[in-house]
């Protein structure tokens, strides 16, 4: 994207007083009806859309000559700023974060703190790319975006136990959480840290400094979008933003990201990143992907939009970047203080005793909800010291303590298989842990990488050029974090440009329900390895419709669809269901759509003929869990 003469951003920041809140804010009959298709309207916020207020917040603190200097000269700084950014993050800047609620009547402190636990844990994810919905990017959206990758910053965000400035009544041991000490939007004492003040009634969802300082500034969040689930009393994120996506983008603002569309819109506006298309103005609700506005696809799932948090899943590369580089330009304060105090776990793993129970505890049962038992009895406590106890170090002399957790490890004995002129198979052996794999592709000797995600231990790469060498490598998602790269490989794909099917030609039609994004599907083959796959798709797209084409050789194949949440694609939110024809469209086998988790079809092919063998389902339970309304959060 262009970028703006210096001058000019200046300007706009002290004149242009586009503003993000409430009133003034751009509404959806604002925008033109192709740019977005409205569709949370179930919601406790219903009607309300995304509010930041960071324009006028930095149009008050620029009318100050001495803040618009500084903020002058870390712009300079950051256009001087090159470094060639690592494909492996093993050793991300640690920022350190203090929460501070304020205004709140009978704190539940320890709700509290699991709450500001998991907001940040939904931080870390956005920054780094291992948000599980990213899924959405490699699979549907980065098709839209030809040779543009979504962003993984190499910065952790952690919630020091240690170190605290005096006179807020934390011990060490304890998570940098104050509640009902502090006012407004900034604590002095509290220099070195990314504060974050969360309060009722704040005007917007949210509001940051354009690139803060940490000086005691920080970000405000209102009491209705900081966090995720169901809350503590009046902290209560209420959809559609209850997914902590709010203070995502407003910490994007505080490291130096502007909105998508930059401050004022109209396609001669920029937000100063080379690799987000330019918009001409916000886009709310769940937009369909392919929404353009200014002659190019408009990047509405950018967590620097103001679309639903379901909706928004993805940085650009540039976008990180750019964040990587005002941190370590402009934030040093607060790399230093995150190396006194943050230590090499974030945040601290406690055990069930500290009364915190964040789903990272190991070792003893306490009988909390989220504390995992050892997993070998007896323990000491049966009396019997024999030499075999493993668990709980009761201090006998016979006694383990528990084992360390595994760390997440890389893929290995990764291969390519060229499938055809425009296609690939990337395969790789199972680790133990894993959550999902991350494939990272490009042309070799170009830039950027594209990455595509899955679950499985295969994944086929689609749309590649004919006789095009290509670098690929891959990576393991665990739940406490991802693993290196594995070791980059190579192949090239077939030279023949020919598109035509030689074998058995099928036809594979579609039609999603209103949750795209829990449906996908393969073809196996009779050895296992799969031959074609698709999904997830894109959610709030009731009625949709995928098409693809098969080129099958001889033999016998299970076709395999997936429902993630168990109620299939029929007929509770909407009429989904699939058909497979032949190349002239005759077609061969029809489904209604209606099954629990899977769905499957054994065929087989020879001699022009469709034999389906077996159609297996897992039915439907008859007293299932209802999904929540469309337009709100499922539970």
């Amino acid at each position: 994207m262009k970028n703006l003469i210096f001058c000019l951003s200046i300007i706009t920041l002290l004149f242009g007083l586009y503003s993000c809140n409430e009133e003034e804010s751009i509404t959806p009959n604002d925008v033109p009806e192709a740019a977005f298709s409205q569709t949370d309207d179930h919601s406790p916020l219903a009607g309300e859309d995304r509010t930041c207020s960071m324009q006028q917040h930095m149009t008050q603190l620029m009318s100050d000559p001495a803040y618009r200097k500084a903020h002058q000269e870390k712009l300079t700084r950051l256009e001087g700023y090159a470094a060639e950014r690592s494909a492996n993050c093993t050793n991300p800047t640690v920022l350190p974060m203090a929460i501070h609620y304020q205004g709140i009547s009978n704190p539940d402190v320890a709700c509290l703190r699991e709450l500001a636990i998991s907001q940040i844990a939904v931080l870390n994810a956005d920054f780094q790319g291992n948000n599980s919905d990213i899924t959405n990017w490699d699979n549907n959206a980065a098709s839209s975006f030809p040779g543009i990758s979504n962003g993984d910053a190499c910065i952790e965000f952690c919630l020091p136990t240690q170190g605290h400035p005096n006179g807020f009544n934390l011990s060490d041991g304890e998570p940098a959480i104050t509640i009902n000490q502090t006012n407004g939007d900034n604590a002095s004492q509290w220099n070195g840290y990314i504060n974050i003040f969360v309060r009722a009634n704040l005007g917007a969802l949210g509001y940051s400094p354009l690139g803060g300082n940490g000086n005691g500034d920080g970000v405000s969040i209102d009491a209705n979008a900081f966090g995720t689930g169901s809350g503590c009393g009046s902290i209560a994120p209420a959809s559609p933003y209850n997914l902590g996506r709010t203070l995502t983008h407003e910490l994007g603002h505080y490291l130096l990201l502007d909105h998508i569309w930059g401050n004022n819109g109209g396609c001669n506006e920029d937000d100063e990143v080379n690799d987000t298309p330019v918009s001409n103005q916000p886009y709310y609700g769940c937009p369909n992907i392919g929404a353009s506005s200014c002659s190019s696809t408009d990047m509405h799932m950018n967590y620097m939009d103001y679309t639903n948090d379901a909706c928004m899943y993805m940085f650009s590369a540039g976008q990180a970047t750019r964040v990587e580089g005002y941190v370590n330009t402009s934030l040093q304060n607060v790399i230093a203080k995150g190396n006194a105090i943050c230590g090499t776990t974030n945040p601290p793993a406690p055990s069930c005793t500290d009364g915190i129970q964040n789903g990272n505890e190991t070792g003893v049962d306490c009988g909390g909800p989220d504390c995992e038992p050892c997993a070998v009895a007896p323990t000491c406590t049966d009396g019997i010291q024999n030499g075999n106890e493993t668990g709980v170090d009761c201090g006998g002399p016979d006694c383990e303590p528990c084992t360390e957790p595994a760390i997440c490890a890389a893929p290995e004995n990764t291969t390519a298989t060229v499938t055809s002129s425009t296609s690939a198979l990337i395969s790789w052996d199972a680790v133990n842990g894993a959550v999902r794999y991350v494939v990272r592709y490009k042309v070799a000797g170009q830039n950027p990488w594209q990455n595509r995600s899955t679950t499985n231990t295969q994944r086929i790469l689609n749309n590649l050029q004919p006789g095009t060498r290509y670098r690929y490598k891959v990576r393991t998602v665990c739940e406490d974090g991802r693993s290196k790269w594995s070791d980059t490989k190579s192949f090239t794909t077939d030279s023949s440009t020919s598109t035509e099917c030689n074998a058995n030609e099928l036809q594979f039609d579609l039609t999603l329900d209103y949750y795209g994004g829990e449906t996908s599907w393969e073809i196996f083959a009779e050895n296992g390895s799969v031959v074609y796959s698709g999904g997830n798709y894109p959610n709030y797209q009731e009625g949709a419709n995928v098409q693809d084409d098969w080129c099958l050789e001889d033999g016998c194949y299970t076709f395999a669809i997936y429902d993630d949440y168990g109620d299939g694609i029929c007929c509770d939110y909407g009429e989904g269901s699939y058909t497979i024809a032949d190349g002239n469209g005759n077609v061969l086998f029809t489904s209604d759509g209606y099954f629990s988790y899977v769905e499957y079809v054994d065929f087989c092919l020879g001699g022009d003929s469709f034999n389906s063998v077996q159609n297996r389902k897992s039915t439907k339970p008859r007293n299932r869990i209802k999904k929540s309304m469309p337009g709100s959060a499922k539970e």
